[in-house]
């Protein structure tokens, strides 16, 4: 049986990956030099796993990782950040072919410039792609001055403690936890993802591409002054429509620098899975902007995530036996498992991949070895072909074993990490 640790890296590494960002206009982000598309020192990997893959751009002799990737606590599920993260690989590798471009973390938009877009429109943020809270501030602004008033009669000295309270209260209102009578404006959009591609010249390597995904709210929760948190259900359709305006404004600003006039941007809009669903989230739509302030062909996009097993089978879920039947085999051969479950992907109604995760007691290695062979064996006679497999081995310890195949391979690759 082949070994490699080749799939669980690229999958390790692609957990990592994130949106970057360089100041738009001139203005640099601490502790990074200003972006020169055709002036960059760029080296490249010479190995690509899999002709699907991206080869890295390195800067300077070293990756150069994702300044936003501690803003990922707006996505609300490793799930959805991974979905996030395949689906806009997924777009970039239809238009920007693998053998013909390389592909570096985004260096265009800034970790400051990031935060700004994603917060809420207001006097100190107008840059804010979220519609502003224009009410609430107000009001916040008259409790507090009321408070304050208060408390000075009463002992005499500004009261320190409940202006702080109040300001922590209008911090808490641009975020979801906002307190109101009103049903608010939702915030719609939760992150930015940024990819690079570049190309190689004879001067050098130069950006050709920029792929940049929104990953939008599905549900926006609010609290009233008695303290019930009520929930906002955000419809696929103004995800769209909303989504399209932001992509938009985007282009147009990332298009005021004289070096982005002319790259082509590509934006896929994706809804966000809510924190009850365990599936990550899926792709609404994608368009390019290849010049110009605005993005084109928009083609919407048929996506959906199954949850495996069915635990409440219906009509037309046989679809689905092919993991029942390799559930059934493995449970049968190695009977003290904790747990296989599993996640589809489907695109426009096909199975596109299939991650599964399988739980141990084993920690043996010749365990795990038995386990995997069998696996292999299993898989390669149960499930589909020509899709993206992934089968992680986990134990409380944390990952044992490994078995996987590329998108169009025949072969299963796999290793033991014990």
């Amino acid at each position: 049986m082949k070994q490699t640790m080749k799939p669980f890296l690229l999958s390790a590494v692609i957990l990592l990956l994130a949106g970057c960002l360089g100041d738009i206009s001139n203005e640099v982000d601490e502790g990074r030099t200003e972006y020169q598309p055709n002036q960059v020192d760029v080296q490249t990997t010479t190995n690509q796993l899999a002709n699907n893959y991206y080869r890295a751009a390195i800067v300077d002799g070293k990756y150069q990782p994702s300044s936003s990737a501690s803003t990922y606590y707006a996505v609300n599920s490793a799930r959805n950040i991974r979905a996030l993260e395949d689906g806009l690989l997924r777009m970039s590798q239809s238009i920007f072919p693998t053998d013909q471009y390389f592909m570096r973390e985004g260096q265009v938009i800034g970790r400051e410039t990031l935060t700004s877009w994603v917060g809420r429109e207001s006097e100190t943020n107008p840059e804010g792609l979220n519609p502003a809270l224009p009410e609430i501030e107000s009001i916040a602004e008259e409790t507090s001055e009321l408070n304050m008033e208060e408390a000075t009669l009463e002992d005499g000295s500004p009261a320190d403690e409940l202006n702080e309270a109040a300001n922590l209260e209008t911090t808490t209102t641009e975020v979801d936890s906002q307190v109101t009578d009103v049903a608010p404006t939702p915030v719609y959009l939760s992150q930015i993802m940024e990819k690079n591609l570049l190309v190689e010249t004879e001067e050098g390597y130069s950006l050709s591409g920029i792929v940049i995904g929104l990953a939008m709210n599905s549900v926006y929760e609010y609290q009233d002054s008695e303290g019930v948190i009520h929930t906002q259900e955000i419809s696929v359709g103004e995800m769209r429509e909303r989504g399209r305006q932001l992509a938009n404004i985007i282009v147009g600003r990332l298009r005021n620098s004289q070096d982005l006039r002319s790259v082509p941007i590509a934006v896929g809009i994706f809804r966000n899975a809510p924190n009850e669903e365990i599936v990550g989230g899926t792709f609404l739509l994608d368009g390019i902007s290849r010049e110009g302030n605005s993005v084109t062909d928009w083609t919407e996009i048929n996506e959906y995530r199954i949850a495996l097993p069915i635990l409440n089978p219906q009509d037309g879920d046989e679809q689905f036996s092919y993991f029942d039947n390799f559930r059934q085999q493995i449970v049968n051969f190695f009977p003290n498992l904790n747990g296989i479950v599993g996640e589809a992907l489907y695109i426009n109604d096909g199975l596109a991949a299939l991650h599964i995760e399988i739980v141990t007691q084993f920690y043996q290695k010749s365990e795990i070895i038995a386990l995997e062979q069998h696996i292999t064996d299993v898989a390669q006679s149960t499930l589909p072909g020509g899709i993206e497999i992934e089968i992680k081995i986990t134990s409380d310890v944390g990952v044992e074993g490994y078995v996987g195949r590329p998108a169009g391979a025949t072969q299963f690759e796999s290793h033991v990490f014990n």
